[in-house]
């Protein structure tokens, strides 16, 4: 555990707030608490939101982010229901703040801009606005998945393996994942109940039953078997890339996603639609906290009008992306035309989400 790394902090925290809020509600000591009952509220954040708001209010916890400071508990679930600014500057880059003027007596000095991850190192999602509750839950899953195997002898991501019966009996592979049973009436998890295994003859993956497998006596990472369909790179390493797609082909396909199409003037689209060649740029990729919790991605597209890009000749189309959540399997896409347009939209779905 290193308290300087915002990965495992944010691993820790969800694991300590899910035991915290089960001995509340269960009335039981966290040390009584099975890692198979924590393991099920890990299913994901939406899940684990549910067991902390549901029950910490009721026992004198403000989690609101307007309230007082002073609770470490509810200090800690605002840290994980935060969000962050990716492209803030890092400790290492910031600028030493310039001395007071001689002769000024006031005490102003310039803000200083927060520092990227708090100060922390970061490797999950490095990238990612999005609160640590949302990134690091199937993380924190992975954490307790280990221990619970590790607990009851079974076997971890990469182990070496034999099959004992089954379609399979007798080849070996490499464990890539586990598989569990959720049982939701009793909130807890059974198993490992099998494995996903990388045979080494095999192509693909298949899914082993766990009282169907065995560690084998070759824990070294062997070579796979001399021609096999293993031995050499996967199938499709070398394949082609696909075409790539026209200016009219590539807009049509953001027009068909975009909840506001009829913004783009037929003109405009006969323009792109006879444009050379498109290109994609990210712009800005942010997040706002509960209560108005939002993640918005503004992408510019641009398409080359002339042969050559020195022409300088484009046509632009702004393409904001909104998610209320980080896995948001319907992310809404907002059209616009202008830069000013982008800022009206931003500001209009974080008022209203």
């Amino acid at each position: 555990m290193d308290e300087n790394c915002w990965d495992d902090v944010a691993i820790r925290n969800i694991i300590a707030m899910v035991l915290y809020a089960l001995h509340l509600r269960d009335d039981q000591p966290v040390a009584s608490i099975s890692w198979n009952a924590v393991l099920w509220q890990l299913l994901d954040d939406q899940r684990v939101n549910a067991l902390v708001t549901g029950v910490l209010p009721g026992v004198g916890h403000d989690l609101a982010r307007t309230a007082a400071p002073g609770d470490p508990v509810a200090e800690t679930w605002r840290w994980l229901t935060r969000t962050w600014d990716p492209h803030a500057p890092t400790r290492g880059s910031l600028s030493v703040l310039p001395a007071r003027p001689h002769g000024v007596e006031s005490g102003w000095v310039p803000d200083a801009p927060e520092v990227r991850w708090g100060g922390m190192s970061r490797g999950i999602g490095s990238g990612l606005p999005d609160p640590a509750l949302e990134v690091c839950t199937h993380w924190a899953a992975g954490v307790i998945q280990t221990t619970i195997i590790t607990e009851h002898g079974g076997h971890q991501t990469f182990d070496r393996v034999e099959v004992t019966a089954g379609a399979f009996a007798g080849r070996r592979g490499y464990v890539r994942d586990s598989g569990w049973l959720f049982n939701d009436e009793s909130e807890t998890v059974e198993g490992p109940a099998g494995y996903v295994v990388d045979l080494d003859d095999v192509e693909g993956t298949e899914d082993i039953d766990a009282d169907e497998l065995q560690a084998c006596a070759d824990l070294r990472w062997p070579r796979r078997p001399e021609g096999t369909v293993k031995d050499g790179p996967p199938p499709g390493l070398n394949a082609p890339l696909p075409p790539r797609t026209t200016c009219a082909e590539d807009l049509a396909e953001i027009l068909d996603r975009a909840s506001n199409p009829e913004i783009v003037p037929d003109e405009l689209r006969r323009t792109i639609d006879a444009a050379k060649e498109h290109f994609h740029l990210e712009l800005d990729w942010q997040a706002s906290p509960s209560p108005h919790r939002v993640t918005w991605r503004v992408i510019q597209n641009w398409y080359q009008l002339g042969m050559h890009y020195a022409d300088g000749q484009r046509a632009d189309l702004f393409e904001v992306v909104v998610t209320r959540r980080l896995n948001d399997p319907e992310p809404v896409h907002h059209l616009a035309l202008s830069e000013e347009d982008v800022a009206a939209i931003i500001a209009r779905c974080t008022a209203l989400n």
